[in-house]
């Protein structure tokens, strides 16, 4: 298929960002602001979020992902979307995880398929992927996810892939790690209180295994330069990712150099932390706390490399990196401690 990709009489270019108000999407609008060949138009739930992007001149359309009505004719008149919108929890139920996921990605992309969108980025997760057994996993690395989230990005993944052998949906996957930077109030919010606090003392086994983040404006950039590129992204997918992996760790030691407390060091059993971390996870359930890190997935996780190349990103956009991950963590830390958060 050979795509053709237009733009209006002005040379402006109609970009849809679904989830706009969430964390990666408010970095990304404010970004594209910046150039003068993006008409911006985002999604929102609550209205009282609404007004600040309205503010800025961005049109916003009302859009509830478990109310399929709401997005009929989300994408009209629009050129590019970029599917941010989503529920990004590791520990909710998979009904509720599959509705927002994966159906709400199926109506947006039906509904961009009706009226003829020039380009539908989707924002998947290295999650689909999961943990792999070689490291780096790359772009052709089998699925394995864990996390009942990762299951609906590789579901949701799968059903565009066949959208786009049948409709010639005019689709591109993008991949990144765990996402961090300022305004992330979950995982890494939750890494960073529990060696802030000393919930951490000690470390889960030998910490020897690999994690990867990616700081949320090199994630942008990957966003960006997808857009920018059409002709050499679509029909493509890539993991976007910074340029090192780091191990358990030395990222908490970061952390905790960051926020000159001492790092954990004296490793005790996995099944000893397990144990322990059960009944965190037990006294916080009932309090209706979903801490990330004081849960017995953490040990499961801390078992396995979820460790990926960005080489095909690098070679075929042109992506490149900005931060490394002591870099973007000292920035994040700044801004939680500016919001009071720490």
């Amino acid at each position: 298929m050979t795509y053709e990709f237009l733009t209006h009489k002005d040379d402006t270019m109609k970009v849809l960002i679904t989830g706009i108000t969430g964390f990666i999407g408010s970095h990304l609008a404010q970004e594209l602001l910046e150039k003068t060949n993006y008409e911006l138009i985002g999604t929102f739930r609550d209205a009282a979020k609404a007004k600040e992007f309205e503010s800025q001149g961005i049109e916003m359309r009302h859009a509830d992902l478990l109310r399929p009505e709401s997005l009929k004719d989300i994408t009209k008149d629009i050129d590019v979307v970029v599917h941010l919108a989503g529920l990004m929890r590791f520990h909710d139920a998979f009904p509720i995880l599959y509705e927002n996921n994966v159906k709400a990605t199926q109506l947006i992309a039906q509904d961009a398929q009706h009226h003829g969108i020039q380009h539908f980025i989707y924002g998947s997760s290295t999650e689909a992927i999961g943990p792999v057994a070689t490291v780096p996993g790359d772009e052709t690395s089998p699925y394995h996810p864990t996390y009942d989230y990762g299951k609906t990005k590789q579901l949701a993944e799968l059903w565009l892939k066949e959208q786009q052998k049948i409709t010639d949906l005019p689709l591109t996957i993008l991949r990144p790690t765990g996402v961090y930077g300022p305004g992330d109030r979950y995982v890494t919010l939750s890494t960073v209180r529990a060696v802030a606090y000393k919930k951490l003392r000690v470390l889960p086994g030998r910490g020897d295994a690999f994690i990867h983040f990616t700081y949320v404006d090199d994630v942008n950039q990957g966003i960006k330069k997808t857009i920018e590129q059409p002709k050499q992204s679509i029909g493509k997918t890539f993991i976007i990712a910074s340029d090192a992996y780091i191990t358990y760790k030395e990222m908490f030691t970061i952390v905790a150099h960051l926020l000159h407390v001492p790092a954990p060091s004296r490793s005790i059993p996995m099944s000893l932390a397990k144990a322990y971390l059960s009944i965190v996870q037990w006294r916080n359930k009932r309090k209706g706390i979903d801490d990330f890190v004081m849960h017995t997935s953490l040990i499961d996780t801390m078992r396995t490399n979820r460790a990926y190349s960005n080489a095909k990103a690098k070679k075929i956009l042109g992506f490149s990196p900005q931060y490394d991950y002591t870099q973007g963590m000292k920035k994040t830390i700044d801004w939680y401690k500016e919001k009071n958060l720490l």
